[in-house]
């Protein structure tokens, strides 16, 4: 445990989170500290985040077309394409993708929250788990593809 604070106290800048450890108690009571500072810091800012999503989607609910600024239109006819062009169809593999690569990027950043497996050898977690979203991404994207080229 004394590792991974002293990691995590090193690596906080590149987080932009001020971990500050109190000189004048021991260490671990400054790892508390910094945690606790990181989970509230982090904390808050998602529920705000959500709060205000949340807020805005309710807020959107009770609102005429005109008070927000568009009317209801009619969506025009949809053009028939030519004869064998292909367009692909819509798919979440994209956001997923990008979804893991921002966690992959979190997890390089964070690399104190490690699992370690012996002195020299430790698996940083959270770049894993991005990484294998990443890869699962990148497989569904291509799968799907694979699907829809196929005759039907």
């Amino acid at each position: 445990m004394m590792n991974w604070t002293q990691r995590m106290l090193r690596y906080s800048t590149l987080a932009g989170v001020a971990f500050v450890p109190i000189a004048a108690q021991d260490t671990t009571s400054a790892g508390s500290i910094a945690i606790i500072v990181f989970l509230v810091a982090v904390g808050l800012t998602v529920l705000v985040a959500v709060g205000l999503a949340a807020l805005m989607w309710l807020l959107s609910l009770r609102s005429p077309y005109a008070a927000v600024g568009a009317e209801p239109k009619v969506a025009p006819k949809r053009e028939e394409l030519p004869e064998g062009v292909h367009l692909p169809s819509p798919s979440i593999q994209p956001l997923i993708l990008a979804i893991g690569i921002t966690i992959t990027a979190f997890g390089m950043v964070f690399r104190g929250f490690a699992l370690a497996l012996s002195d020299n050898f430790s698996i940083p977690i959270i770049m894993v788990l991005g990484l294998v979203i990443t890869v699962a991404g990148f497989i569904g994207w291509i799968r799907e593809g694979h699907h829809t080229a196929q005759p039907h």
